[in-house]
């Protein structure tokens, strides 16, 4: 007996969804999807000649039927696509100058605006109406997060958009730190610790974070705490005192030429210092004179003293010259003793010669090792050493110059 086939299809609102051909012969039934490159549909042993050729031209009839109207589904889709497109730029076009947008919370609050209001705006409106600070505001339209300056026109939020509200634990502080005379702005959280709080205020203000007190409302705040613990908000400031650690990191510049770099504590007396650069470089302690100019002065520090009471501050600068004694021999063959400093000027020098010979100035000049000492250079440049000889030579006698 041949084998019957008939297909049974619903209608071809979805073309994508696959249709069943089912076939029989007897009581034995087979089913394949309209897309399956079957050329015989015959089963159970059935003869295979005209019938089946005839179910093969069925097949391929019905599967050409289906693509086709595939395609004429995805032609019309692409047609609503181009029309809603230029539904959407004609209605930013015919824009209103107020109209309604919608923000949503917990519930919907609706807000008149225009298309000119920033973000920033519509965060007072909400704050005005709902009592949220706009620092705990965060706006998001269409997935993307709103800026403070920017306008609703930037956005494309048109009339009964809806923008949704996320509420943070967002806090602005400001610091007063008064030591220093300094304010500065902090966008905390009230999640965050008080350690973080110090942190942050160390990055701005440059305060060390072990050497800051924080103060809130006359009580100090413990590291370990959570802001949100303090009763923190805004509109109040919190206060930095600063109780420095002793610890100071130095520089001494030497004689002008190299720099050295001392780690002290404020309580050290100027006679440690010198002693610390003693062992470092080989300078006699009771040579060195260690000086810091202040308000374009110089002042020499005192061996007695401690760097606090001298108000070093942390990452200062020293000057460090030595002291040296050496003689001045007149052409008489007197010789005189100085102790003079090596930052000392070839000017000072002969003001000491002047008050110890009678000797008039302009008549003479300073001679070392071969060259003159100039006016307004220091013993330094010349290299003058400790226990050498400066001879005083006058101005008819021959003059070797430098």
């Amino acid at each position: 007996m041949g084998s019957t086939v008939w297909a049974e299809t619903t209608t071809l609102k979805q073309p994508r969804i696959p249709h069943v051909f089912r076939w029989g012969s007897g009581d034995t039934y087979g089913s394949a999807e309209c897309e399956t490159e079957r050329k015989t549909l015959g089963r159970g042993g059935g003869k295979q000649g005209r019938g089946g050729e005839q179910k093969h031209h069925r097949f391929r009839s019905f599967r050409f039927h289906c693509y086709a109207t595939s395609t004429r589904h995805q032609h019309l889709r692409r047609r609503l696509r181009r029309r809603m497109k230029r539904g959407a730029m004609d209605s930013r076009q015919e824009l209103p100058p107020h109209y309604k947008i919608y923000v949503k919370m917990v519930k919907e609050v609706a807000l008149d605006v225009k298309c000119t209001d920033t973000v920033d705006q519509i965060k007072s409106k909400i704050s005005s109406i709902e009592g949220i600070e706009k620092s705990q505001q965060v706006l998001f339209f269409g997935g993307n997060h709103l800026e403070n300056n920017r306008r609703l026109a930037d956005y494309n939020i048109m009339t009964n958009s809806s923008v949704d509200l996320y509420v943070t634990d967002g806090i602005q502080m400001s610091v007063s730190i008064p030591s220093v005379g300094k304010i500065i702005k902090l966008n905390l959280k009230k999640s965050q610790s008080v350690a973080d709080v110090k942190a942050e205020i160390e990055q701005k203000g440059g305060i060390p974070l072990d050497e800051q007190i924080l103060m809130y409302g006359g009580q100090q705040l413990e590291d370990h705490k959570i802001l949100s613990q303090c009763g923190l908000s805004n509109g109040h400031a919190l206060h930095v005192l600063v109780c420095p650690t002793g610890k100071l990191h130095i520089s001494v510049n030497v004689d002008g030429e190299r720099t050295v770099n001392l780690d002290v504590k404020s309580w050290y007396t100027v006679a440690d210092v010198k002693l610390m650069i003693e062992t470092l470089e080989g300078l006699p302690a009771r040579s060195q004179i260690l000086m810091r100019t202040q308000y374009g002065s110089a002042e020499t520090l005192k061996d007695t003293e401690t760097l606090q009471n001298q108000h070093i501050r942390n990452n200062d600068t020293l000057m460090l010259y030595q002291s040296i004694q050496f003689f001045i021999k007149t052409h008489e063959g007197r010789a005189l003793t100085m102790l003079m400093r090596t930052c000392d000027t070839v000017d000072e020098v002969m003001e000491k010669v002047e008050e110890r010979l009678p000797i008039k100035a302009g008549v003479y000049y300073l001679h070392y090792e071969g060259r003159v000492l100039c006016l307004g250079d220091t013993l330094q440049k010349y290299k003058v050493a400790n226990n050498s000889t400066v001879d005083v030579r006058l101005r008819n006698s021959h003059v070797v110059s430098s």
